[in-house]
């Protein structure tokens, strides 16, 4: 058996997920028709949902974490440390799966198993997981900040006894990342407290990592989209940094960041570097996708830029010309997005806002009515 979690484990260092899962899976079909009643199926059992849940097949990771834990009640008994670390896995797969209610007394049950052994390195584990489940309740931000402390305990604790790339850290923290769209889902307080919490988080995996940069691109994003210019612009600066750190500059991702970076130029002050930084942009997006959003979205700010670079002196006819013709491109760059991203994206409502904004700033707002 330790043969083949040995060869399971090394085709994972390869990111070979898939083989490994088929090795532990005929393991398992091998020991079970020779030896069914060997109590070292419950290891492989356990194994094999461990990668499971790691490549997002819930509901196979699951069937296996079942059995696991029933072959480990079996042979063990129902309060053996070995049935806690059953249960723990149980629960953290009901999580991924997004079945927090069946989640709950799994993990309970599991960190209270763990809890009367002497430094269980998977205590820390199950406590990471109940703290994410009581994110996942708040109904304020104050809730969620009162979650940050023991999260991060139990996180520490788990990057020191399992390592910053171990598996078992990654996923847990992929739990805590899919509740911040959660409470994003439900309001922008709630999905601020829990974007700030989780970068909390990969500050203690690794403050130079571009996972973390992403992160900040998307909390700036979200500032964006929402009118927190003077929050989008650090988050964003930041973000920026580290991706171009590990990305060269005409990567995808750094192309974004720098393509956001103008967005928010042009919904602020700045329309010179907006218009530089657009204009680069929107010929990245159009070499690389015809009617992609984000040259849609490129326009609608160069259009944004020139309104705010106009120069005041121009007859009154003129700049009302101008202005008109610029509202009109922001409308149809905002057609292209929607109908790319959907009405109801975070991008087209956000640049519906800067329209509206801009149209009542420079006096061709639509009578109310109309």
């Amino acid at each position: 058996m330790d043969k083949l979690v040995d060869t399971a484990v090394a085709l994972v260092e390869e990111n070979r997920l898939q083989q490994a899962t088929q090795v532990l899976q005929q393991g398992i079909e091998l020991l079970a028709s020779t030896f069914p009643d060997r109590p070292e199926l419950s290891e492989l059992h356990n194994q094999a949902a461990l990668l499971l849940l790691f490549g997002g097949q819930h509901e196979e990771a699951a069937k296996h974490a079942q059995q696991a834990l029933e072959i480990t009640q079996r042979f063990f008994g129902p309060a053996h440390p070995l049935t806690g670390h059953r249960l723990l896995r149980l629960g953290t797969i009901r999580v991924a799966a997004g079945q927090l209610q069946e989640a709950q007394p799994l993990l309970a049950a599991a960190t209270d198993m763990l809890s009367k052994q002497a430094e269980d390195p998977s205590l820390s584990e199950g406590l990471f997981y109940l703290h994410v489940l009581a994110v996942a309740a708040a109904d304020s931000p104050q809730e969620v900040a009162a979650s940050t402390a023991g999260l991060q305990d139990s996180f520490k604790h788990m990057l020191a006894t399992l390592g910053a790339e171990s598996m078992i850290v990654r996923l847990a923290l992929a739990a805590h990342s899919k509740q911040v769209g959660v409470a994003l889902d439900g309001s922008l307080a709630l999905g601020e407290a829990a974007f700030k919490q989780h970068i909390s988080l990969q500050e203690l995996q690794d403050v130079g990592s571009a996972e973390l940069g992403l992160t900040l691109y998307q909390l700036a994003t979200t500032y964006y989209a929402h009118d927190m210019l003077q929050d989008a612009g650090p988050a964003l600066q930041r973000g920026s940094a580290l991706l171009r750190a590990h990305y060269p500059a005409e990567h995808d991702l750094v192309q974004l960041c720098k393509h956001r970076l103008g967005m928010v130029c042009a919904a602020g002050r700045d329309y010179r570097s907006a218009t530089l930084l657009l204009g680069e942009t929107l010929q990245h997006y159009r070499q690389q996708q015809q009617g992609h959003p984000l040259a849609h979205e490129a326009e609608l700010g160069l259009a944004m830029a020139r309104v705010k670079g106009l120069d005041p002196r121009m007859p009154k006819a003129d700049r009302d010309a101008a202005v008109g013709e610029a509202l009109q491109q922001m409308r149809a760059a905002l057609a292209g997005m929607a109908t790319a991203l959907g009405a109801e994206h975070l991008l087209v409502i956000g640049g519906s806002r800067y329209l509206a904004q801009l149209a009542v700033m420079t006096g061709h707002a639509a009578p109310q009515g109309s």
